[in-house]
Order: C-alpha cells, then structure tokens, then sequence
C-alpha cells in the first residue's frame, strides 16, 4: 500500500514537472529565429525542434 503511494506521488510530481518543461519548450520556440530542415513530410527546426507537418 505504502508503494503505491509513493508511486502515485511519484507520478504527480512527474506531471507537473512536465507540464513545467512543456511550458519552458513553448517560450523558447515562441523566440526562436527558426532554421527548418525539410523532408516531403516534415520542417523541424534545428534549434528548438518545433516541428510542422507538410502534408495536408
């Protein structure tokens, strides 16, 4: 009993550090002076990742 709630605190905790993280990964490719590279799919920046799809 006690592990799964040291799992489940565990796992709050993980969720809010990603959301933290999410949010910290938005800012930066909101300032981002993007470089994409393209593929027939895809354009991906090289310095934040943000990634666009190039099939509609």
């Amino acid at each position: 009993m006690e592990e799964a709630s040291r799992l489940r605190e565990k796992i709050i905790r993980l969720e809010a550090e990603l959301e933290q993280s999410k949010q910290q990964l938005r800012l930066i490719q909101q300032d981002c002076n993007h470089v994409y590279i393209e593929t027939p799919l895809t354009r991906t920046c090289s310095k934040c990742l943000q990634s666009e799809s190039l099939y509609y």
